[in-house]
């Protein structure tokens, strides 16, 4: 019994020629003949299922491992991927300065740059094959600084996070979230829409937050009231109690409540660092993917009928993150930082 070895790229080119609206039907059933054989179907079952003999069944593979797909195809196959090779360079380049928002999009831009015309199904491949993937924008402050940010990122944050990592260091990143009893509305399958029930008013539950880099320890002040500067006071404090033997350097933005003299005079006297971020640099704090993750796993789409309850849920799965949900924490807070690359307007 044949046995086809059908690598990778051979695959490809298999589901692109399936893809191409130019290429018969009758040439297509070829090709699913040895798409089923290389799935391991039994070769009676391809014979049945395509409604053809199993003599043909074993001519198809024996043509196919003599000619590959050309030949499978009589010379007849367009090959756009071939056809696109040469320009695959510029289209990354294109795509990368100036992102698109759908396949036909790329398609067209495909199209401008080498004069060859893909299906959208073909487009999508070349972009995978590109590496690109789908995913949504992230909205960052206007005033951002990327020359700054990749300054302080090489020159003050690595090196303390290398420190931290030969346990010569604590390194914690700071920030505070503010949490609004209402509906946290989100994306879901369904097969209408979906209402969820907000609750009245704005109720603020307010969380100041250091997250630790290595062991993602998690130290926290709550509080219905407002944060000001007694409240990080209160964090450093609680900071310096639980580590007191340790070199602490603490990562946090240039909030008022934050950047002033009382918070410096406790720090210095507690021997703690304070390392400020540049201006608007939220993308450079690991502890706003904690924030993302409390709205994601326990508020979105998610209705409390009073106060108490919607801060119980955030109080409960705060206290998680050191216990049942570790795991989450340990594989959201690794130090791959996103530096800005800000598209052409």
């Amino acid at each position: 019994m044949i046995r086809l070895n059908i690598t990778e790229s051979e695959r490809d080119a298999i589901a692109e020629a399936l893809d191409d609206p130019s290429i018969d039907e009758r040439l297509k059933r070829r090709l699913l003949v040895i798409r089923m054989h290389d799935l391991n179907v039994p070769h009676s079952v391809i014979a049945g299922t395509l409604n053809v003999s199993l003599d043909t069944v074993t001519n198809y593979l024996k043509l196919y491992e003599e000619n590959g797909t050309r030949g499978l195809l009589e010379n007849r196959y367009y090959q756009p991927v071939s056809r696109v090779e040469p320009f695959l360079d510029e289209i990354r380049q294109s795509l990368d300065n100036e992102p698109v928002s759908t396949v036909k999009e790329a398609a067209a831009r495909i199209l401008k740059i080498s004069g060859v015309s893909l299906s959208e199904a073909q487009a999508r491949r070349i972009m995978k094959r590109l590496g690109l993937e789908y995913r949504k924008s992230a909205a960052i402050p206007g005033k951002a600084d990327p020359q700054m940010q990749f300054d302080f990122l090489t020159e003050e944050l690595l090196p303390r996070l290398e420190e931290a990592r030969e346990g010569k260091r604590r390194v914690f990143f700071v920030d505070a979230s503010h949490f609004v009893l209402g509906a946290f509305l989100g994306m879901v399958w369904c097969f209408s829409r979906l209402f969820i029930r907000t609750g009245s008013g704005r109720q603020r539950y307010n969380v100041l937050g250091a997250v630790e880099t290595q062991n993602h320890e998690m130290v926290t002040i709550r509080t219905a009231g407002s944060i000001n500067s007694e409240t990080v006071l209160e964090l450093i404090r609680k900071i310096g109690r639980e580590y007191p033997a340790d070199e602490i350097t603490l990562v946090m933005d240039n909030a008022r409540y934050q950047y002033n003299r009382k918070v410096w005079e406790l720090a210095e006297d507690l021997n703690i660092e304070l390392l400020y971020l540049p201006p608007y640099s939220p993308n450079l704090n690991l502890i706003e993917r904690v924030w993302r993750l409390v709205k994601s796993k326990c508020l979105r789409n998610k209705y409390y009928e009073d106060f108490g309850a919607f801060r119980g849920a955030i109080d409960q799965f705060l206290d998680s993150l050191s216990g049942e949900n570790k795991h989450l924490m340990d594989s959201l807070l690794t130090e791959k930082f996103q530096t800005l690359k800000i598209p052409k307007t």
